[in-house]
Formats: structure tokens, C-alpha cells, sequence
């Protein structure tokens, strides 16, 4: 493995360096593409590359490659040899043996926001694989398992797979989110503390090699590739092209209480919050609650949401976190079927919306300018970094936000070495984001 590791680094640094300098023009990788794929496979040679603006051998199309992100916060410059939108296994597969062939970089992007759009790719002239027209859903009701290619966008999974029988999958809470990049990272949302990751319910996945080799990864076909992509291979290792997943029951009701209080007891809240987190014996939470905080300059928020329908439980916790709290300026109290839940915390609808509409369209990410980190937390924040962190909240006047959500229940009964996802053991995380409306002021964001 170290001699493994050295090579690569080895290879890639020399390879950097040099990558520029040694491409003269694109016609041969355009010559292998052609005669490659089927005629109906649309390849795109971006006229920004200066390679493809100098060659009478092809017409290069006009446009600006970072859509392809669906959000600005990739701060990469992208100058891709050619985008390849592909509909199948077989077309990534000849598209893989190209670029092994001519020794191009490539890169898989499943259609969905990456916040530093990490699916186009950091090399200069590279291949960009995109997957959106990859987005079947199949479900199997008998063994309760959907089979969905790569491209699939979460909201059509949510809406589809809720008509069978009302399943669904535990991904993320927006419904723009690509399928690929999300199971490989973990997948992480309202119901990981009752189901654990989305990773966790990956039973096998379809995947083409370097080689341009199509595999059948599971428990037992290419093990070691199965463990490593649950949770750390987002485009690492293979390009997955389909994942068969264990489905679950949603939800039949979803309550929610959101607390709010003013920006001056923040610390206030954050200690209780804290103080909860870290006494299992008092807490001691139901798999099926789930709580955030939300933290800026402005504001604080910690919203309660129960799956269930026994409220004994729910009042329990809500009793607890108020008892030394003052009283919140604003409470909000909902109760929601699972889809309609979903539907709100994509953040783009509302009550008198259509689901059909919203979760079935070909949505992208609302275009904004943002930058966001994530850090896991073992322990509880001591008082006085939670004051440094207060003082240079006051700094964002509102536009930086954090937000805390727990790392425990069911996800941390399963073993931290069972899958590639190394954060298993941690408490909570904390989201940091920023975001701007414009270009103007983004260092000053940047620095924030």
C-alpha cells in the first residue's frame, strides 16, 4: 500500500506538472469518442479550451462549464477536453478505455450540487463524465430493494418509491441532491439516527474500473472495493453507475417544534443543547426524534422532529430542553405527512405547491455564492471557545450560519472499521456556511 500510495503521488505531481505543456490538440481523443459511442451520445468540446478553439477538425460549442455544478461555490477553474453526457454503462465504459488509451483524467459527475463542484474535475483538460440521463428507479417490493442508476436525483427517488407502499430511502433533505455523490460520502440525514446512513443500506453496486471493466461490487464480489465505497469513494476508486439499496418504511406522521430565540442568550442555548447531547442517562433520546441547531448573529433555532405517532417521548424531550431555557420568542409547531415534509425542507416549495412537480422536475440547486466546511465534534464545545465563536458570529451580520446536528443512535451501533466512512464515533457536527449574492465581496466571505 505505501509503495502503492508513493507511485501515484509520484505520477500525478510529475504529471501536473507537466499535463499543459504535452497536449497539442483534442483530435484524438474526438477520433476514439466518435468511433466509440453511438451517434445519439452527445459530446461536448467547450470552446474555452484553447486546444479546441484552435482545431478545424470539430465545432466546439459555447458555454460555461460550472453549470454543470449547479452551484457557485466551486472556486476551481474548469477547462474540460470535452463533456461526454452518457445513458449508459457501455457508453462510460468506452469512454473510460479512450482515456486510459490516450492518457486523459477523468471525471464522473452525477448531476447534483457539489458546494465545490468537485464532480468537474481540478485538471486542465480533462474528460468529464456526466450522468444525469442515468437516472432509472426500479423498485422490487418483494425484498423491499430499488435498483437506480447514478444520475437519479433524490427528489424523483422520494416521490416514486412513496407511491410503493410509502418507502423511502435515509438521504439528504434536498431534493436536487445527485444519488452517486451522496451514497459514496455517506448520505447523512433526518432519518440516519433511526436508520443509519444511506451507505449503511448500499446492498450492491454496478461500477467500470480503469480498465474499463464493468464490475458487480457486494458483500461478497469485490469486498474490499464494497467496504471503501460506503462512505469514501466518492470517484476514488471506480465510476458507479448503479446502486441497489434497502429500502424503508418513511414515516407515517412527522411532528416538529422549532424554538427560537434571540442572538443574546445564544450561549444559553448552545450549553443546554450541549449539556443534553452528552448525558445519555437524562437524555437518553428515541431513534426517532431528531434535533438540529441552528446558530447566526441573529437568531437561534432548535428545531425537534418526531417520527411516530407516541407523544409521551416527544414531550419528554422538549420539557427537558426548555426547563432552563428562557422562554423562546417564537415557537412553530407542525404536523406533516413524510412527503410533504420532505417537499418543505427542500427548501424551495410551499404548502399550496405540487409534489408531483417539484420532486419529479430536473431541479438544480438555487444559484448563490457560498462556502461551507464540516467538523465533527467528541466532546462538547468548552465556554470559552463557544465565546470566540459567538464574537465572530456577530462579525457575518446573519449571512454565517452553523448548524449542529447529532451523530448517535442507530448510525453509532454499527461498528466505525465496518465501512470506509471514518466519522462514525464522533458525537455531533457542526456545518459552517456563508453565502453572498455576488462577486463583489467574496473575500471578505471567504476570510469570515
Amino acid at each position: 500500500m505505501l509503495v502503492y500510495t508513493f507511485q501515484i503521488t509520484f505520477t500525478r505531481a510529475s504529471y501536473r506538472a507537466n499535463y499543459k505543456c504535452t497536449r497539442v490538440n483534442n483530435d484524438d481523443l474526438r477520433e476514439c469518442l466518435s468511433s466509440s459511442l453511438p451517434l445519439s451520445i452527445r459530446a461536448v468540446y467547450p470552446c474555452n479550451t484553447l486546444t479546441n478553439q484552435n482545431s478545424f477538425q470539430y465545432q466546439c460549442d459555447h458555454f460555461n462549464v460550472s453549470r454543470l455544478s449547479s452551484n457557485r461555490g466551486g472556486r476551481i477553474s474548469h477547462s474540460p477536453a470535452v463533456v461526454v453526457d452518457v445513458t449508459d454503462s457501455s457508453d462510460i465504459q468506452n469512454v473510460v478505455k479512450c482515456a486510459t488509451k490516450l492518457n486523459y483524467i477523468v471525471n464522473a459527475l452525477s448531476g447534483g450540487h457539489s458546494y465545490e463542484g468537485y464532480g468537474l474535475g481540478s485538471m486542465y483538460n480533462n474528460i468529464i463524465i456526466n450522468m444525469e440521463a442515468i437516472n432509472y428507479i426500479n423498485i422490487n417490493q418483494h425484498d423491499r430493494t430499488g435498483t437506480f442508476g447514478a444520475g437519479t436525483r433524490l427528489g424523483p427517488i422520494y416521490y416514486r418509491i412513496y407511491q410503493y407502499d410509502n418507502y423511502t430511502i435515509n438521504a439528504g433533505s434536498c431534493a436536487w441532491v445527485g444519488l452517486a455523490g451522496i451514497a459514496l460520502g455517506s448520505g447523512y440525514d433526518f432519518l440516519a439516527r433511526l436508520h443509519g446512513l444511506l451507505s449503511d443500506n448500499i446492498l450492491e453496486m454496478k461500477a467500470v474500473n480503469a480498465q474499463g471493466e464493468l464490475l458487480t461490487i457486494n458483500q461478497t464480489h469485490e469486498p474490499e472495493l464494497y467496504w471503501a465505497l460506503r462512505g469514501s469513494g466518492g470517484g476514488l476508486f471506480v465510476i458507479v453507475t448503479e446502486f441497489k439499496l434497502r429500502l424503508v418504511k418513511s414515516p407515517s406522521l412527522v411532528r416538529s417544534f422549532s424554538f427560537f430565540w434571540y442572538a443574546n442568550v445564544t450561549k444559553l442555548v448552545m450549553q443546554r443543547y450541549q449539556s443534553l447531547l452528552f448525558d445519555d442517562k437524562i437524555f437518553n433520546l428515541s431513534n426517532n426524534i431528531f434535533w438540529q441547531m441552528g446558530v447566526n448573529s441573529i437568531q437561534i433555532e432548535i428545531s425537534i422532529t418526531y417520527f411516530g405517532i407516541e407523544l409521551e417521548e416527544f414531550n419528554r424531550i422538549i420539557s427537558l430542553l426548555l426547563t432552563t431555557l428562557p422562554t423562546p420568542y417564537k415557537t412553530e409547531v407542525h404536523q406533516r405527512d413524510w412527503l410533504t415534509f420532505v417537499y418543505l425542507n427542500s427548501d424551495i416549495g410551499d404548502l399550496n405547491g405540487d409534489h408531483r412537480q417539484l420532486l419529479l422536475d430536473n431541479l438544480t440547486y438555487p444559484a448563490h455564492y457560498s462556502k461551507a466546511k464540516h467538523l465533527f465534534y467528541d466532546q462538547p464545545i468548552s465556554n470559552h471557545s463557544l465565546d470566540r465563536l459567538i464574537d465572530r458570529l456577530a462579525l457575518g451580520n446573519g449571512q454565517i450560519s452553523l448548524l449542529f446536528s447529532p451523530w448517535d443512535g442507530y448510525l453509532r451501533t454499527i461498528p466505525v472499521h465496518a465501512t470506509g466512512f471514518p466519522h462514525r464515533h464522533f458525537k455531533f457536527g457542526i456545518q459552517f456556511m456563508v453565502s453572498w449574492n455576488d462577486t463583489q465581496h467574496e473575500e471578505q466571505h471567504m476570510s469570515w
